[in-house]
Order: C-alpha cells, then structure tokens, then sequence
C-alpha cells in the first residue's frame, strides 16, 4: 500500500492525463490512497498578478472525479483536493475556495513571491539575485504558515529547484544555511496542527535530486514534534504518477516517522508505514 497525496491531472494547466487514467496508473504502482490536489494558484503564473478565474476550474474537477470514483478499482481510496497557491497574497479569497465542501485535502503552496513570475518561469542570473529571492520566498513561506486555510505545506524549498537548473548546482534549502527561517515555519505549522508534505518529484529527475524538503528539514521537522506528514509524486501524466513513493517512505522511516498521513473531509488519518511495506 503506498498513499500519493499530491497528483495532478488535465485539470491542471500544466496537467496531462484525466484522472482516471492518473489513478489506474498510480494503482498499478501499488497506490492505495490517493488525493488529486490540482492546481489553483491566486496569482497568474506569468505575470505573479492577481487571478480572479484561479477556481473556474471547480466544475470540471467535480465532474472528473465524479467520473474516476465509477471507473477505478473499488479498493483504492480515493480523495478530492487542491493545491493552493499564494494564500498570503489574498487571505479572504485563499479562505473563500479553502472552504469548499467538497474537498478533503488543501496543500498549501507557493510558486511566486508577491510581484514576480512563477520560480519555474524566472531566470536567476547572479548570487546575489538568488540569495535575496531566497530570503523572501522563506520569508513568504512564515506568511503562510501561520494561516488556518490549509492542511498541509506543500514542497517547502520548491525555489531551490529552478535556481540549480539556472547554474547554481550547489545552491539548497537546508538546515545549515536557513535554519532560523525554517524553524520558524516547522514550529509555526506544528503548533497550527498542520503538516508537511515530503514531495518525491526531485527523485525522478535525470540525474536525481533532493526530495522537498531535503532529508535534513524533514529529520528537524520531527525532533521538533513534528507528526503530520504526507507523500506526493506530484505526478502531472501516467508515466510518473506513483513513482519512488517507496523511497519517501523510506526517507521518512530513517528521519523517525511511523505513519504517513491521509485526509477524509480534511481530518487527518495516520497510517503505519510499516503497511507501505
């Protein structure tokens, strides 16, 4: 049994594959508890401005859920969410669609800091660019951890990604160079009762690179209590979806965990991960 818990489908921008197909595919990799969390981002991704459309969306997902719910195996276990991003930028709105009652599952997320492009759109030519836009995106990061809407942070140090694909292999979010900032969002989003999302991604990647977040923040994550964790291949087509799910379990079994967690109605349900096995 593994759980995915970030997955994309065609009702994502940047998504391929119906959800059916996303979750016969993920099943045939030994999913049992999936959650599609497709995208919907307050701010445009290609100018960082304000998008009041960010949730017409919601009747498409509805329907192809719907739809999924009849053509799937009956025992995998399957939920609805969203992956929300910029909270911080529009708390009102970020509260309005967080609310919905259809959903059982809200990541947080944040793919632009306020006036800028989405990170996988921009372009990081000096140091000294990188580590200012660092800083903020950390900073943005602490915003959004102190708010109620969501369940769960979704892929914290998402900027290191693009920053390395620039140039800057050796650049990172970890314990050792943000420390103070990234204790600040663990401890806020342990004392909210929210969680992290430990994003496999990374592994998949030629050559691979890190999880999100890296092994070192989620090993601070649990010495600081921290309990409330889900795996996610992020998955946006058939050809990824459940993959190296495994070796998250695994990461988080070396950083101390013993459950991986799933939402129903956004309550939280720990399952032993001695059952990802």
């Amino acid at each position: 049994m593994l759980t995915d818990y970030h997955i994309h489908s065609s009702v994502s921008v940047d998504g391929v594959d119906t959800m059916t197909d996303m979750a016969r595919a993920s099943y045939a990799r030994g999913v049992r508890a999936l959650c599609f969390t497709d995208h919907v981002d307050l701010d445009f991704h290609g100018t960082g401005l304000p998008d009041p459309d960010c949730f017409n969306c919601r009747a498409a997902m509805l329907e192809m859920f719907q739809t999924a719910r009849r053509e799937t195996p009956a025992d995998l276990r399957l939920a609805l969410g969203i992956e929300l991003g910029e909270g911080n930028h529009d708390v009102e709105r970020f509260c309005e669609i967080s609310s919905s009652p259809e959903l059982d599952f809200v990541l947080g997320s944040l793919h632009n800091i306020r006036g800028t492009i989405d990170f996988y759109d921009l372009r990081y030519t000096s140091l000294s660019e990188v580590e200012t836009l660092a800083e903020r995106y950390l900073d943005e990061l602490i915003e959004l951890s102190n708010l109620p809407y969501f369940d769960v942070m979704a892929h914290i140090g998402y900027i290191a990604r693009y920053i390395r694909r620039d140039g800057f292999r050796d650049f990172a979010v970890t314990m050792d160079n943000y420390g103070d900032k990234l204790d600040i969002i663990l401890k806020n989003l342990i004392s909210h009762g929210r969680g992290v999302e430990l994003n496999c991604s990374g592994l998949r990647r030629n050559p691979p690179e890190e999880t999100l977040p890296g092994a070192d923040i989620v090993r601070r994550y649990r010495q600081l209590g921290g309990e409330i964790i889900t795996l996610g291949s992020d998955a946006h087509k058939t050809a990824h979806a459940g993959l190296h799910l495994a070796e998250g379990a695994e990461l988080l079994r070396g950083a101390g965990f013993k459950y991986v967690t799933i939402y129903q109605k956004r309550k939280p349900e720990f399952i032993p991960l001695s059952k990802l096995d």
